[in-house]
């Protein structure tokens, strides 16, 4: 073991510690914008509208007949490897409308691609992921924190959590986590993941089509780093 981790797992150990089973994730967020979201290459191209970003802040807007205003990461992600990744999100629920929309989702880009989780947004209701409720739709008006952690897999050895608020809502294990999660090769998912591919986190306002009216929503301590200790693992949920 490097040295130079021995002071940073040491710490985390001592953090996991102090804090409740259950709790959530234990790693530390810095309140200060992270560098990658102010570099210019952060920014979804074909965003229609550029994020605002005004540290430790960043506004995504849609106005009528956009679809998409987004930051992406994660580029250099691999199988193999273990990532927290997440955000704290707030807006007006009134401000939603009828629309439908995706507040972040990891892609796997590359022939084919797919989709492998999504956050989603709906004035009825509220935050979901994987069907479950992660904010309801009278707290859209306060912050709170989505997080998920996922070991990329392409046998049955990848695990993937998700938290609301450090709350557990949904976790599976034993999956290959470079498909959707339901997928198991045990199960008959044996399609093979294609030679060149790579990871991308998107995150901001996503919609299928033109939004009818202007919504917005901000997002502070956004944040992913690769992780070696995982404490307070969820399992199956």
């Amino acid at each position: 073991m490097r040295p130079r981790l021995l002071p940073v797992l040491a710490a985390l150990l001592l953090l996991a510690a102090c804090t409740p089973p259950g709790a959530g994730p234990v790693y530390t967020v810095d309140a200060e914008l992270y560098d990658w979201v102010k570099a210019p290459e952060a920014i979804v191209q074909s965003s229609d509208q550029t994020p605002i970003i005004a540290d430790p802040i960043v506004t995504f807007r849609l106005a009528p007949g956009d679809s998409r205003s987004a930051l992406r990461a994660g580029k250099e992600w691999r199988v193999g490897h273990a990532y927290l990744f997440g955000y704290d999100v707030r807006l007006e629920r009134k401000s939603l409308g009828n629309e439908k929309v995706t507040l972040s989702r990891l892609l796997r880009k590359g022939k084919p691609a797919t989709e492998i989780v999504s956050v989603l947004l709906d004035a009825d209701r509220g935050v979901t992921v994987m069907g479950r409720t992660c904010v309801a739709p009278s707290d859209l008006g306060h912050w709170h924190r989505i997080e998920m952690r996922i070991r990329l897999s392409n046998k049955d050895k990848g695990f993937l959590e998700v938290f609301c608020d450090r709350k557990p809502i949904w976790a599976k294990v034993n999956i290959r986590t470079t498909f959707p999660p339901v997928c198991r090769l045990r199960e008959g998912c044996d399609t093979d993941v294609p030679k060149r591919v790579r990871y991308e986190w998107q995150l901001g306002l996503f919609s299928n089509g033109g939004v009818a009216k202007q919504i917005v929503a901000q997002m502070q301590r956004l944040h992913y780093r690769r992780i070696y200790y995982i404490p307070h693992r969820v399992g199956t949920l």
